[in-house]
């Protein structure tokens, strides 16, 4: 018997509803079996000079390479799921960079305000930080209001002058939404 190449027209003829049918097993979708049963025959199509002609290795090669890549099809989609579970949403962005410039914000705050001497960054902190009211500070440190508010002026001049202007009005919008 002689080596006679078998034309591919008749290979495709012959396999191609078994192997998308094999495919469909696999990747559960159609359109997807028959993507992998082409990229399978355009392989095959490619390497027919290196694979033996007899049709039992031409059929191995096909339900291999099906096989295989119709594995891939199944890892790629859950590469995406990974992703499209791991990515934010635009809400969700523009939440994270809020909360990245509140931190930032916050930062520069604590920094300047541990500069400040120690009555006065004690009341500033009680005040803007942990969110108390003038009568509860003169209350807890048994001291007047008047002597509150005073210490807390003093702290924001001195934090005015410390601070870039950009951030003062970063300030005080953050003081004005704070929860």
């Amino acid at each position: 018997m002689f080596d006679m190449q078998i034309p591919l027209e008749a290979i495709f003829n012959e396999y191609y509803d078994r192997l998308v049918y094999f495919s469909f097993k696999i990747v559960d979708d159609k359109q997807d079996a028959e993507d992998a049963v082409q990229e399978a025959f355009v392989r095959y199509w490619n390497k027919r000079d290196e694979i033996s002609h007899e049709q039992h290795a031409i059929r191995s090669y096909l339900y291999t390479s099906v096989h295989n890549i119709s594995l891939n099809v199944i890892r790629h989609r859950q590469v995406v799921k990974n992703f499209e579970q791991h990515t934010l949403s635009p809400a969700e962005e523009n939440q994270t960079i809020n909360k990245i410039i509140q931190t930032e914000v916050l930062t520069k705050i604590c920094e300047a305000m541990a500069t400040l001497p120690a009555g006065c960054r004690r009341i500033s902190w009680m005040g803007y930080i942990d969110g108390m009211k003038n009568r509860e500070i003169a209350r807890e440190l048994g001291i007047s209001v008047n002597t509150v508010k005073a210490q807390k002026l003093k702290g924001v001049k001195i934090l005015r002058m410390k601070l870039i202007p950009e951030l003062i009005i970063s300030i005080y919008l953050l003081i004005a939404n704070w929860p």
